[in-house]
């Protein structure tokens, strides 16, 4: 008798590790990994935007949120929250957002100050639906064509680029110093 509540014990183990090896892969599977390179990218778009100052007019109230929007990199845009999960970039508070990079960019959501889009292939719909408004936009690989900050990988760096024509259409202030350490 105990030898086959011994093996029973054991299959009822051996289910119960299947179980949980199946729903670490389908959680792996849905769920974005923080690699090193997004908390860095995370830390990046913070860092840049202590750096960039706004036009009043690109918020709604004195006291609103800077909020910044992340498309085509869900594992970013969640990396992005917890980095800034209570900081503050001049004294507001930080609020982040998903874009869905097959979103109408007419649907984009209003008030954006900042806008990270990855190299998907609806970037340049998704820049130019705010082109010329008080947004800083940053992407992966080169900036130009809508882009005010591209960061593009360098071996196990990140490089910092900055489009000043794009910024100046933006109507963004940037930092001599930041303009300095991208010139690098």
């Amino acid at each position: 008798m105990m030898a086959s509540s011994f093996a029973a014990a054991r299959g009822a183990r051996r289910a119960v590790l299947c179980l949980l090896i199946v729903a670490g892969a389908v959680h792996a599977r849905t769920s974005p990994v923080a690699t090193p390179e997004r908390k860095l990218k995370a830390a990046y778009i913070y860092r840049v935007a202590t750096f960039v100052d706004w036009p009043d007019a690109a918020f709604a109230r004195a006291d609103g949120p800077l909020l910044i929007g992340v498309a085509g990199d869900d594992a970013l845009a969640d990396e992005a929250g917890r980095f800034m999960d209570g900081r503050l970039v001049h004294g507001r508070p930080l609020a982040v957002v998903r874009i869905d990079s097959r979103l109408d960019p007419r649907a984009m959501p209003r008030g954006l100050h900042v806008l990270f889009v990855s190299a998907a292939p609806a970037r340049g719909r998704l820049l130019d639906a705010v082109r010329s408004q008080p947004v800083l936009t940053v992407c992966d690989g080169a900036p130009g064509h809508g882009c005010v900050v591209g960061l593009m990988a360098d071996g196990e760096r990140l490089r910092l680029r900055i489009d000043r024509l794009e910024a100046m259409a933006a109507q963004l202030r940037i930092s001599a110093r930041l303009l300095a350490l991208a010139a690098w």
